[in-house]
């Protein structure tokens, strides 16, 4: 009888611990999606700098009450990606609404006085 109320005891010890860590995961995405809705990194107003993390308000960067703010603006300047150097330098033309990408080696010769 002993042995069934202790095997017992520890089975639901260990359906209370399994529901538990079961809520604490679904409690846990939920912050993080909440987080990852935050705008501040997408901001031109955030410096990345731990001091001062927004210019406009820096009390409530990166945190919940970021999430409605009204000073948001798009970064505006993109940096690429890539940031190995091109071998090339390339020249972007804008002739009506087309680009035109020349090497510096087409771009001298557009250049040279003997084209004809």
């Amino acid at each position: 009888m002993l042995v069934i109320l202790f095997i017992s005891f520890w089975v639901s010890l260990m359906i209370i611990f399994s529901l538990s860590v079961i809520k604490a995961c679904k409690q846990g995405a939920e912050n993080l999606k909440k987080l990852h809705s935050i705008p501040c990194y997408q901001c031109d107003f955030f410096t990345n700098d731990f001091r001062l993390k927004c210019a406009v308000n820096p009390t409530i960067a990166c945190s919940d009450a970021a999430l409605g703010c009204i000073d948001f603006e798009p970064k505006t300047s993109s940096k690429p990606k890539n940031k190995q150097k091109s071998k090339r330098k390339k020249y972007s033309g804008n002739f009506k609404g087309y680009q035109f990408f020349f090497s510096e080696i087409q771009l001298h010769n557009l250049n040279s006085p003997d084209n004809s």
